[in-house]
């Protein structure tokens, strides 16, 4: 731990426990409680965007209970007037990509107001959003862009989410007709203060201001819903997951099974998905019970005025962790894997507390190294439906066994033998309640099935996964694809006779097809691939308007076999077996990746007739990887992270370019960035900065050749104006 970090736990004022032991214990009166006993406290600290001391004199803005309040009360008179039908309950539904600090601030707020938050990722596809709407009776929805403001005259990245929001609306039943939208706000609005750097005052009243909000006139029952998540779905769609009473208490209880001490711990929870499960848990739960601190991105505004919603990368998380003196940090098997190719990076985590890691598998020798340079390594395992079932953490790590895990023993469960492993069934108890894909009112008789096989650890009470009995893959960013949906889309071109996705653990899914007969091709002659691919690819489009952003298909990435020399292995029912066709094609999938990440360009840059490409003819290429990456259109001047561009996409992005750095016709040497999408975020800027980089400027036509002309506004000062004139105190 750093002396920074010491310092600042030596001042923090006292932190009051809630009785989160009470059965009693709910949102409502947990917010309050804090409100009244930790109201100096703080929920969060944000990292100064510029690592620098401000005006007043602090590196970095606290954020304090007192302050938290305030925001919830701005969002409560926003919610007045939301009713629901009868005794139904009020769900309002957050589709926006946002900062942690707004996004946990927003679903305590809609709680605080005696609404159900639904927490839907915006990664999920249109018919996936349409359909989570439906089935939970969502009556309001909060959008990233303001719904009364005429279209025309919303920024680029305002314009994409209107544009996908409007899809949504067109394909919901009349029923739905009456769905109410509102505007998410900005940091900037539920926190002024921010925008100018001022002091924050506390409000004195604010205990009274509290007492005037709704408060349910008689306890709810137990079933309940308190919060609404949803699967990642494994079946077509995602699954909303309802949070009930009983579940809210194993949440909050999850802390007590451990002899770590969260009190006082800095987290980087700037990290994981605000609306996932996990990086609800690790940046507001522990929050809640524990008063544990989240550690934030700054906010901050882009070029153009507008409010900036960082994407973590392993650079800015770096950087924010510093900056914030981190102590506990939770990451994707990627990000760690970023990470260990930097010493000064890892010599970082070498400082912190814990270092968890889940979502995916880590190589072993990625996690061995980070072990071994003394990294405190923890595996971390849960799901919506449970919560947390890795101790999180223990006591101690666990050093060489980092990649085992011990069961919390909140949690009373089964193992179901299959072969040498184990499917972890999880069976209710008085200390622990699952959530479930529906509302449960016979709370006593639940028995979940993870699904999940785990492997014994040969002499320890510790397990790992290996696996599942479902065809789930695990991507090494931490997202899931269900490939069945995605293989019965391929199944119905004439065309295809069979196919199956790959991808565990590696950063993005690919596909092995095999064609039918009649359509049979040399998989070795690259123009007969070429050709069978362009005649499916109104299928591979298909699959990626279904698919959330993190399942979907490059042409790089998708294996054509010759079932005359290699059929597809099938089951007894005529269905593609998973795990020997995987065994079967491992070195060619191997070869795929390994072509994908070491240059071979599927597609060939244009070049004139002496052999020169010119600017242009890279910046066309560049676009096409871009918008097929995306799956729409996008501005070539525009802000990709203002066009849907989220922290996956990044990634796909940095791997479809890939190829071209295995082109360098300069004598210039360099390493790619990786955060290349981040540092060059629109299509002009990586087309420049790959056009400077790469090739002998002498071979090609000059860039400032090119038509385009680009307004950047590159004066701090004039963003800020223009920020102030768009943003206002919600």
């Amino acid at each position: 731990m750093s002396s920074a970090s010491n310092d600042f736990k030596n001042n923090l004022p006292l932190f009051n426990t809630p009785p989160i032991g009470s059965v009693d214990l709910n949102p409502i009166n947990l917010i309050d409680f804090h409100i009244k006993h930790n109201s100096n406290y703080p929920f969060g600290i944000l990292s100064n965007p510029n690592h620098n001391k401000n005006k007043h004199g602090f590196q970095n803005e606290m954020i304090t209970w007192n302050e938290i309040g305030d925001a919830i009360l701005k969002v409560n008179q926003d919610l007045i007037g939301i009713d629901g039908d009868g005794d139904q309950e009020n769900v309002v539904g957050i589709l926006a990509s946002s900062d942690p600090l707004v996004y946990f601030t927003m679903l305590l707020a809609i709680m605080r107001s005696g609404c159900v938050p639904f927490a839907i990722s915006p990664r999920n596809s249109v018919t996936a959003i349409v359909h989570l709407i439906k089935s939970t009776n969502c009556k309001t929805l909060y959008v990233q862009f303001n719904p009364n403001q005429d279209p025309t005259n919303l920024s680029p990245n305002e314009r994409f989410h209107h544009d996908q929001l409007q899809e949504v609306l067109n394909s919901l039943p009349s029923s739905s007709s009456n769905l109410k939208l509102k505007q998410f706000p900005t940091a900037f609005q539920l926190f002024p203060r921010l925008l100018t750097h001022e002091p924050y005052i506390p409000n004195p009243n604010l205990s009274t201001d509290f007492s005037f909000l709704p408060t349910p006139t008689k306890p709810k029952p137990s079933y309940a819903t308190l919060m609404i998540l949803h699967s990642s779905g494994t079946t077509s769609f995602p699954k909303p997951i309802y949070l009930t009473q009983p579940s809210f208490q194993s949440w909050i209880n999850a802390s007590q099974s451990t002899k770590f001490i969260w009190k006082s711990q800095i987290l980087a929870s700037m990290v994981l998905p605000a609306f996932h499960a996990m990086g609800i848990h690790f940046g507001l739960i522990t929050v809640l019970a524990d008063g544990a601190i989240s550690g934030f991105f700054g906010p901050e505004i882009d070029s153009h005025g507008e409010y900036l919603v960082k994407s973590p990368n392993s650079w800015n998380v770096l950087l924010a962790m510093k900056n914030l003196g981190c102590t506990v940090g939770a990451f994707s098997p990627m990000m760690l894997a970023e990470f260990s190719n930097d010493q000064s990076s890892v010599e970082f985590l070498k400082t912190l507390e814990r270092v968890g890691f889940g979502g995916g598998p880590l190589t072993v020798e990625i996690g061995n190294k980070l072990v071994n340079e003394g990294v405190q390594l923890s595996a971390m395992y849960g799901s919506t439906e449970v919560g947390i079932i890795a101790t999180l953490f223990p006591e101690h790590p666990f050093g060489d066994h980092w990649e085992y895990f011990e069961i919390s023993n909140q949690l009373t469960y089964k193992l179901i033998p299959h072969d040498d492993l184990y499917e972890l069934v999880i069976l209710s108890s008085e200390f622990h309640r699952c959530s479930l894909d529906h509302v449960d009112k016979n709370l006593d008789h639940q028995v979940y099935h993870t699904n999940d096989l785990l492997s014994k650890h040969p002499f320890l009470e510790l397990y790992r996964i290996v696996g599942r009995l479902d065809d789930q893959i695990i991507l090494s960013n931490s997202e899931k694809t269900n490939p069945g949906p995605l293989e019965a889309i391929l199944g119905f071109h004439p065309a295809i006779k069979g196919s199956l996705f790959f991808g565990r653990g590696k950063p993005q899914n690919g596909v092995i097809i095999e064609p039918e007969d009649g359509y049979l091709i040399n998989p070795k002659n690259p123009q007969e691939v070429k050709n069978y691919i362009d005649l499916i690819w109104s299928s591979i489009e298909e699959v990626n308007r279904f698919a959330p952003s993190h399942s979907r298909l490059i042409k790089e990435l998708i294996l054509i076999t010759d079932p005359r020399h290699q059929p597809l292995p099938k089951t007894n029912k005529g269905q593609v077996s998973r795990v020997k066709t995987l065994e079967m094609f491992s070195q060619q999938i191997e070869e795929i990746y390994h072509q994908l990440l070491n240059g071979s360009l599927e597609k060939s840059i244009g070049e004139d007739e002496n052999g020169v490409v010119g600017f242009e003819n890279l910046l066309e290429w560049v676009t096409e990887g871009v918008r097929e990456v995306l799956g729409w259109e996008v501005e070539v001047d525009q802000d990709l992270f203002g066009q849907g561009c989220d922290s996956l996409s990044a990634i796909q992005i940095k791997l479809k370019l890939n190829p071209i750095f295995f082109l360098n016709r300069s004598e210039k040497k360099f390493l790619v960035p990786q955060n290349l999408v981040y540092r060059y975020p629109s299509i002009f800027k990586l087309s420049k900065y790959l056009f400077e980089s790469l090739f002998d400027l002498n071979r090609f036509v000059s860039h400032h050749q090119n038509p385009l002309k680009m307004k950047i506004i590159e004066e701090p000062c004039e963003a800020l104006v223009l920020m102030i004139r768009k943003y206002s105190p919600l």
